[in-house]
């Protein structure tokens, strides 16, 4: 046996988590025997999957894409580890090095690999559960406790440069999919050039492209800004690329709908139009998947990030053009903070809306089994297209990391205030994460 590193399941590579390195124990025991009628059966159990995902029965949504992926892993180890005349009489050597080239990984999840090393399968999820308590300035109060989200996800790899990745969530993912979350197939052009293909976060802004399991955040909530311009998912192709050692990152993509989680510009495209999405980044933190906010690894060495994405929205009521700029910055010393900036100008209504926000953040070193740390943010909106309507975010949050993003409890309490509609919303939050 030999631990082979591979890389991280993220978004560019076919997997589940961002910024982290995955490790796969793969047994080299067994001489190669490829074998068509394997492959084959490879191919249809991909298929299988692929339209389990789009049925209409929730249960058949995980089941079926578990299952046939869970057939897909057993078959390619089987095949690669057992010579072809062996059969079924060797069924349960089958499975022993199916489970011997399996390995867990607290946050990772489950990684099958195949004895070639070239297919691969992971399996993870996550479940966020909490309360919230609100109260406005009439003195209406309400509170509720609610699963935030429960994910299941399955990824990986089915041979060199061939990726895939599904996400359901039962709270359904905001995409007009039902419970898909995020469906894509993958493919490594290049050492440096990826093409994705299918419902995707296609790139509107750092918080919003933070995580593809949408986890790694300091506070329990997107600011208000993220959540008016970027922070939906959409179908699409995207190109992404790199150049100067990962340090300049590049995307491009045309998508079925715009990215903006507000219901203006939350629709499909007009006709035959498509909508566009291209920006660039560059410094030491990557691109904006593979941030994670706050400087939980104190390394001693600073991490930074700063891009700008433009995107055109070609919706049926109007069109709109919207630019994002941001930057990201961890100190090595626990000391982190990220700004952004949106605006977008409308073609036909000929308003323009404008929002920001701020954060910032200090995490101490781990004592015992924990690792506290602080939040504040604030943000704005300023509204032409609702009729000069001003609101404002203020923020504070504590947190306590127990396996960094991947097991946390966060505490926050919220204050947003509308100018013309003179209201303000003051709210408390309690959320458990474990991602497993």
């Amino acid at each position: 046996m030999e631990r082979v590193d591979r890389p991280p399941p993220r978004s560019n590579n076919g997997g589940v988590h961002s910024g982290q390195n995955w490790t796969v124990a793969v047994s080299r025991d067994f001489s190669d025997m490829p074998c068509a009628l394997a492959r084959a059966r490879r191919a249809s159990l991909i298929l299988l999957a692929s339209q389990g995902a789009h049925l209409n029965i929730p249960l058949t949504r995980y089941l079926i894409p578990t299952a046939a992926l869970l057939t897909f892993a057993s078959q390619s180890v089987a095949q690669n580890s057992e010579p072809a005349t062996q059969g079924l009489s060797n069924s349960g050597s089958s499975i022993s090095n199916l489970l011997r080239n399996a390995r867990y990984d607290f946050g990772r999840g489950l990684t099958f690999t195949s004895q070639d090393g070239e297919a691969s399968m992971n399996i993870g999820g996550q479940l966020q559960a909490g309360y919230n308590w609100t109260e406005d300035d009439n003195g209406t109060t309400n509170s509720n406790w609610s699963v935030a989200s429960s994910r299941l996800r399955v990824g990986g790899q089915v041979m060199e440069g061939l990726t895939y990745f599904m996400q359901f969530d039962p709270q359904g993912g905001g995409q007009g999919n039902g419970n898909l979350v995020d469906g894509w197939v993958g493919y490594q052009a290049t050492d440096a050039i990826h093409l994705r293909l299918g419902q995707q976060k296609m790139r509107s802004g750092l918080s919003a492209d933070t995580s593809a399991n949408d986890t790694d955040f300091e506070t329990v909530s997107r600011s208000i800004a993220t959540n008016e311009f970027a922070n939906a998912r959409a179908t699409g192709a995207l190109f992404t690329g790199h150049a100067m050692e990962g340090k300049f990152n590049w995307h491009a993509g045309v998508m079925n709908n715009g990215t903006a989680a507000s219901q203006l510009t939350q629709q499909n495209n007009d006709g035959t139009d498509m909508s566009f999405t291209v920006g660039a980044s560059f410094g030491s933190g990557g691109n904006s998947e593979d941030w994670s906010e706050g400087d939980l690894a104190r390394s001693g060495n600073m991490s930074w990030l700063a891009g700008v994405t433009l995107t055109q929205d070609n919706a049926v009521a109007d069109d709109f053009m919207t630019i994002n700029a941001y930057g990201g910055f961890k100190f090595g010393n626990g000391l982190a903070a990220q700004v952004e900036l949106w605006s977008r100008d409308a073609d036909n209504a000929s308003t323009t809306d404008t929002g920001f926000y701020v954060q910032g953040s200090y995490t101490f070193e781990k004592s015992g089994s924990w690792q506290p740390g602080l939040v504040a943010r604030f943000s704005t909106l300023d509204q032409e297209s609702a009729g000069d309507e001003e609101t404002t975010e203020v923020l504070v949050g504590a947190n306590a990391y127990y396996a960094a993003h991947n097991l946390k409890t966060q505490v926050q309490v919220r204050q947003v205030s509308q100018d013309l509609a003179d209201t303000d919303l003051t709210s408390f939050d309690v959320l458990f994460t474990l991602v497993f």
